[in-house]
């Protein structure tokens, strides 16, 4: 008889084993075989066929329930949402994060980086005294041909034409330089724009990425917690099948 006492702390051992290595509860898994040796060698020892059974008994109702106690906790533990940080909701939001994410929302469109400047040109910035100037040069210089004696001839004709022109030509060129000038810095003013809008983005990308990463430890938390537990339930079920199993062979054996 001792043989088969010995056989069943065999399994009982291998069923302990199993439990160890589940969950944080599942180190009681085995537990309620383990609590069960002093009955085993009693039974062993006991010459009485009633004797044994009367042990036999007990030992089944007490190793069952020492695995309900243990399948409480255990459903206590996995249901108290303290004791873990995911949440089922979690592994939905971060799927739907996923579904929703965009990186191209995080680059400047071709509209908001293209640069149409303002549609001003070098005669927005023309001297608005412009005809009355060329006219006062005209004057000047027919004034000063007369005085010199040059008439109201070709000569005095061609000294008033380069001198206009001369003007002209000073007047497009003052122009020109405040035009240049203010085009770039528009251009500067909108390429500086640019960069806070595109340093903006890069912001909001980083906020979305970190949020969509903490949300993901969540969903990971939740689900590797699930699979703790579904490993714990059949920890348990096996080792509640191994023990009694193990009883049952020793009962035919009487």
């Amino acid at each position: 008889m001792a043989n088969y006492g010995s056989n069943i702390l065999s399994g009982a051992g291998a069923g302990a084993l199993a439990g160890s290595a589940a969950g944080p509860v599942g180190a009681s898994i085995g537990a309620g075989i383990g609590g069960l040796v002093g009955l085993f060698n009693a039974w062993a020892e006991s010459d009485d066929e009633d004797e044994k059974r009367e042990i036999l008994d007990k030992a089944k109702k007490d190793f069952n329930l020492t695995q309900d106690e243990v399948e409480r906790m255990m459903l206590d533990y996995y249901e108290n949402p303290d004791n873990f940080i995911g949440q089922k909701s979690d592994v939905a939001a971060y799927r739907q994060s996923v579904q929703d994410y965009d990186p191209s929302a995080y680059a400047l469109s071709e509209d908001e980086v293209k640069y149409g400047g303002y549609g001003k040109t070098v005669d927005d910035f023309m001297n608005p005294y412009y005809d009355k100037i060329i006219g006062d040069t005209t004057k000047q210089i027919q004034h000063s041909a007369a005085g010199a004696g040059v008439g109201r001839g070709t000569g005095a004709a061609n000294a008033i034409a380069t001198g206009v022109a001369q003007k002209e030509n000073e007047l497009y060129n003052t122009a020109l330089n405040q035009y240049n000038t203010d085009r770039a810095q528009s251009y500067t003013e909108w390429a500086g724009n640019i960069d806070k809008m595109q340093q903006r983005l890069n912001a909001l990308k980083s906020a979305t990425d970190t949020k969509m990463t903490m949300t993901g430890n969540l969903a990971q938390d939740y689900a590797g917690t699930q699979a703790q537990r579904a490993q714990d339930e059949i920890a348990a079920k096996q080792n509640r099948a191994q023990g009694n199993l193990s009883l049952a062979s020793m009962g035919l054996t009487i």
